[in-house]
């Protein structure tokens, strides 16, 4: 096959990327860092800003385009406002086969923390429509304007993953590290009671998997993207990643008004650890993707796989969750 993918440099990405070569499948790559990105040698890079306003990156595809070259599939990796979007289609639609374009369950509206999200659930619709600032509160919406494009330039050839919370090798956003990390650093950690409802994510190398399958067998549709499994509860999470981790870490149950108390907030400080109005993010079903062919990896694995990643690069400072002197004052503080 040969593939475009727009991104494709970090994460999931470039998990992708390096599958799509181990395939023996052609590749080109447009990303905007002047700097190796360090994947196989014999990807086709084209180097360049795909937003027509700010570089010449669909300038170069064009040219391609202009020399008879026709792609089998393009994934787009980094499809972030409409306007963006639209010029990649608009220039792509008819060269290829397939256009995969990977948006986010945030596209979600808000629902009851018992409910259980399809592809059909209700969307975020934005205040304001024209808004190119990408935000926590206009992240969400603007990927559903972005699947609009899509869908409106390939109605027949769109394939639109969703995924929830990415882990994995390479996250820069230490979100799942940070439990890695904590547990296999930290003397004691203080964490929610139960109940403290659900926890999910994906490994980035079983989402870039389903990408290549859905790629190479022209798989097209919506599809939502999580995992690890289904109705995985927060403390299953932390005890089998502490199992798996052979932590020493000692976990202190702490009840939510203590933690709120404390200073401690879910999510921010305390990564996967979702508030009640938010817990409906953890249930969104991926049936329909599982029947396509998405397999999930056990957590076990990912996060064996994220420690020694993280090793690896040296533990650098996290992005994500409490601080160790943070964590350590607030099991000294007093219950």
């Amino acid at each position: 096959m040969n593939i475009l993918i727009l991104g494709g440099t970090q994460f999931s990405g470039r998990a992708f990327t390096q599958f799509a070569v181990q395939a023996n499948h052609s590749v080109t790559l447009l990303h905007r860092s002047k700097e190796d990105p360090g994947l196989p040698s014999s990807i086709r890079r084209l180097v360049g800003d795909r937003d027509p306003q700010n570089g010449n990156g669909l300038n170069q595809i064009k040219e391609l385009l202009d020399a008879g070259e026709h792609f089998d599939a393009v994934v787009d990796m980094c499809g972030y406002t409409p306007r963006v979007t639209k010029a990649a289609c608009d220039l792509l639609k008819d060269h290829t086969d397939l256009y995969m374009f990977i948006s986010t369950i945030s596209v979600y509206a808000p629902a009851p923390a018992d409910t259980v999200l399809d592809e059909d659930g209700p969307k975020i619709k934005l205040d304001d429509p024209t808004v190119e600032e990408v935000t926590g509160e206009t992240y969400g919406g603007l990927k559903v304007l972005c699947e609009k494009v899509v869908t409106d330039a390939f109605p027949d050839n769109h394939c639109i993953p969703r995924p929830c919370v990415i882990a994995g090798p390479n996250d820069p956003t230490d979100r799942v590290t940070w439990w890695a990390r904590t547990l296999t650093t930290q003397d004691a950690l203080r964490i929610p009671a139960q109940p403290s409802g659900l926890a999910s994510f994906i490994d980035s190398r079983d989402l870039a998997a389903f990408f290549l399958h859905c790629a190479t067998k022209k798989i097209t549709g919506i599809y939502n993207t999580t995992g690890p499994e289904s109705d995985l509860s927060l403390h299953d999470f932390i005890n089998r990643t502490h199992k798996a981790l052979n932590s020493k870490t000692e976990l202190i149950e702490t009840t939510h008004a203590k933690l709120e108390q404390l200073g401690v907030e879910p999510w921010q400080d305390i990564p996967m650890w979702m508030p009640n109005d938010k817990q409906f993010m953890h249930r969104i079903t991926s049936a329909k993707a599982r029947a396509a062919g998405l397999t999930n990896r056990p957590l076990e694995e990912t996060m064996q796989a994220i420690h020694q990643w993280d090793t690896d690069r040296g533990s650098p400072k996290l992005k994500a969750g409490l601080s160790p002197d943070r964590i350590a004052e607030i099991v000294a503080a007093e219950c």
